[in-house]
C-alpha cells in the first residue's frame, strides 16, 4: 500500500490581513457603542435628579397634609423623622415653600442639567 505523508511545513494561525480586519471591526464597533453610553449615562443622571425632585414633592405633600397647607416644607424638614427624604447619591437638591408655592431644583453632579417642580407637582 502507499504511504502516509506528513505535511512537514504546515503552519497555523492567522495572516495579518485577517487579524488587521478584525482589529477594524472592533473599532467601528468602539467608535459607535462609546458616544451612545455616555448619552445614556447623562439620560440615567437626569432621570436621578428628576426622581429626587418627585420624591421631595411626595414628601413635603405628606408634610402638608400633617402640619397644613400653609406650612413652609424644605429638604431639612421632609428629611427629618417621620419623613425620611434621602437624595439620590450625586444629586443636590433644594427647595421650600407651602402648598400653593412650593418650587425645588435638582442637578446631578456627573450632568450639567439643572430640573425645576412647581407646587402643582410638574417637572421642567
Amino acid at each position: 500500500m502507499g504511504e502516509l505523508r506528513i505535511p512537514t511545513n504546515r503552519q497555523n494561525g492567522f495572516t495579518l490581513i485577517e487579524l488587521l480586519i478584525v482589529i477594524a471591526i472592533i473599532g467601528i464597533l468602539a467608535a459607535i457603542a462609546i458616544p451612545q453610553y455616555s448619552a445614556i449615562k447623562k439620560r440615567a443622571y437626569d432621570l436621578e435628579a428628576q426622581t429626587s425632585l418627585q420624591h421631595l414633592f411626595r414628601t413635603c405633600k405628606i408634610y402638608w397634609n400633617d402640619n397644613g397647607a400653609v406650612a413652609s416644607c424644605n429638604v431639612t424638614l421632609a428629611s427629618t423623622t417621620p419623613y425620611s427624604f434621602l437624595a439620590s447619591s450625586g444629586v443636590t437638591i433644594s427647595g421650600t415653600g407651602t402648598e400653593s408655592t412650593f418650587i425645588a431644583t435638582a442637578s446631578h453632579d456627573e450632568s450639567a442639567d439643572t430640573f425645576s417642580i412647581n407646587s402643582a407637582g410638574t417637572v421642567s
